[in-house]
């Protein structure tokens, strides 16, 4: 049987042009015009995401923040925006793929399969099955200063350079767990030249892959666009 997908497209003649290809090459589609309808449809579980940005009630961008880390959902962007920077900025919050529209309905399946593969393929079935709920809720990702280690929420620990800890502990010490681009160059280079936000960039995406990598769960590490940075997970600080 093939995943189950949340289609999350506010234009309702396309949505159901992708609703009912998908479903006919054996998908299992649920569709959602809005950002509150996708975000309930969450509770489903569903195995990807097709999200649309522009919504009607807020930015698709949103729904990222539903997605826990510890799910393991495929997140395919459908949209009509094809700006580079946004198309950078959605890959490196942890989309799984980015299609322009107009999408071509075979390219979209083929693409959905290819996430799903890589998703599943991510995390061992015995270490997912033991993510509960309820094991989700407790379990943080804990930050050691002094071992310079992360562990995750599934018990994996991961030894970090320098850098990489100035930027986690950064983020870990603050109120919204936010940290301005400037504030993050400061921890990491101590100045700034043209070259700082380049640097900061290569650094986080490289955090991101080694801790997916290791860990198998993505690490909910997100560029608030054109601010800064935010860990959206919960958190445990030992120094």
């Amino acid at each position: 049987m093939k995943p189950s997908v949340l289609l999350v497209e506010d234009d309702q003649e396309l949505c159901e042009e992708l609703a009912i290809y998908l479903s006919g090459s054996g998908f299992r589609v649920r569709s959602a015009g809005t950002l509150a309808a996708a975000s309930a449809a969450l509770a489903q579980a569903p195995n990807l995401i097709v999200l649309d940005i522009n919504l009607p009630d807020g930015s698709g961008l949103e729904l990222f923040r539903e997605v826990h880390p510890c799910q393991r959902i495929g997140v395919v962007m459908c949209t009509g925006r094809d700006e580079r920077e946004l198309r950078i900025a959605c890959l490196k919050d942890g989309a799984d793929a980015y299609l322009v529209k107009p999408v071509d309905p075979e390219e979209l399946e083929a693409t959905l399969l290819s996430v799903h593969r890589r998703v599943s393929a991510a995390v061992p079935d015995f270490a997912s099955s033991l993510l509960t709920p309820q094991t989700i809720v407790e379990r943080p990702w804990q930050l050691d200063v002094v071992a310079r280690v992360l562990t995750s929420p599934n018990g994996v620990a991961v030894l970090l350079s320098a850098s990489e800890l100035a930027v986690l502990r950064t983020l870990f010490g603050g109120e919204q767990r936010f940290a301005s681009r400037e504030e993050l160059i400061v921890q990491v280079d101590g100045i700034f030249d043209a070259g700082s936000a380049h640097r900061l960039e290569a650094l986080i995406s490289r955090l991101r892959r080694k801790v997916g990598d290791k860990v198998g769960l993505k690490l909910p590490l997100r560029s608030a666009y054109g601010r800064g940075y935010e860990f959206s997970g919960h958190v445990q600080l030992s120094e």
